[in-house]
């Protein structure tokens, strides 16, 4: 045995051989190189060892050590079996490099704690925010944006959403922009885009403005160029690929109005609550069935908003208390 073998079996990189070499070296009486080569990498260069790999072995050697000691209880025989030394090392090892493993690991995740910035519209208004790369994204109330400042700054700018934004990404050919929202990834290099990826609602939608973007949704890929609206179904992972009208969209989507392009009226009107922090009711669902919206409304004034959403289906609503509203025919 030596320490360049040693080496290797920590890493991965062993033969099987040399695996089977050091298995049998860890059942001998000497263990002496073992203890240098743990000083060595305790205080030399503990990153280099593949803490991963090494804890799947223990684990292994761990259980093997249970179902010998399972024997020797069965068997009630205390004398000393090889499988203890193995265990000698187990916790000799474990104690110098598992150690070492969780303070690196703890290390790492307040590193990437302190890095990951959050941004939340928590009013009720729309919100607009720049990145360091000069991207404008203009959140609509409860949306999120979350991203890792590190991440960011390397080859790909990438960013999660959770709620609707409109993005303007200031062009990069070198660091592609990412808007991950569930299963949904869109990917550009300069343009302007819509987003809506409300946790509860059961479709992501992807409205293209200017330029081209790639959307990854589940297991599909599609292009889209402006004047397209991509539709993902969150339960059957069905893509569906639209022209709609782009007219005066940028427009709409900067300056706050609540924009809504042939989206189910049940979906239109969850929308309408979140804005206005209203509380909708509707006995009977079946009147929304089938029903879809499309239009652009103010978010000052919520009973007009609401009259004009429903009037277009023949359906109306009566006040109940100062933010509870009714719908019926």
């Amino acid at each position: 045995m030596d320490k360049e073998i040693l080496k290797r079996f920590f890493e991965g990189k062993s033969n099987n051989r040399e695996k089977k070499q050091v298995q049998d070296y860890l059942q001998g009486d000497h263990l002496n190189l073992l203890d240098e080569y743990i000083k060595e990498q305790d205080s030399v260069n503990p990153a280099a060892v593949d803490e991963q790999y090494k804890l799947m072995f223990f684990d292994e050697l761990t259980s093997n050590i249970k179902q010998q000691q399972n024997q020797v209880n069965e068997r009630k025989n205390t004398r000393f079996t090889p499988w203890f030394k193995i265990a000698a090392a187990v916790i000799i090892i474990c104690t110098a490099s598992g150690l070492l493993y969780l303070k690196r690991q703890k290390q790492a995740t307040a590193e990437t704690g302190t890095l990951l910035t959050k941004i939340t519209n928590k009013g009720r208004n729309l919100k607009m925010v720049e990145l360091a790369d000069g991207t404008k994204i203009w959140m609509n109330p409860g949306t999120t944006i979350t991203y890792n400042k590190r991440n960011f700054a390397g080859s790909l700018r990438q960013v999660s959403l959770s709620g609707e934004a409109y993005f303007n990404v200031t062009h990069d050919v070198k660091k592609p922009f990412q808007v991950r929202a569930g299963k949904l990834t869109t990917t550009v290099l300069g343009t302007s885009f819509n987003i809506e990826a409300y946790e509860n609602e059961p479709e992501t939608r992807v409205m293209l403005v200017t330029g081209s973007v790639r959307v990854n949704a589940g297991k599909s890929q599609e292009m889209l160029h402006p004047g397209q609206l991509l539709g993902f179904s969150r339960k059957n992972e069905q893509v569906n690929v639209k022209t709609v009208d782009i007219s005066d969209k940028q427009d709409l989507f900067t300056h706050g109005k609540l924009v809504f392009e042939n989206l189910p009226l049940k979906e239109a009107l969850k929308r309408v609550e979140r804005a206005f922090e209203l509380k909708i009711s509707i006995p009977d669902e079946s009147l929304l069935d089938n029903k879809r919206i499309t239009g652009n409304y103010y978010r000052d004034n919520a009973e007009l908003a609401l009259t004009r959403i429903l009037f277009i289906h023949g359906l109306h609503h009566h006040k109940k208390g100062d933010n509870n509203y009714v719908i019926e025919q």
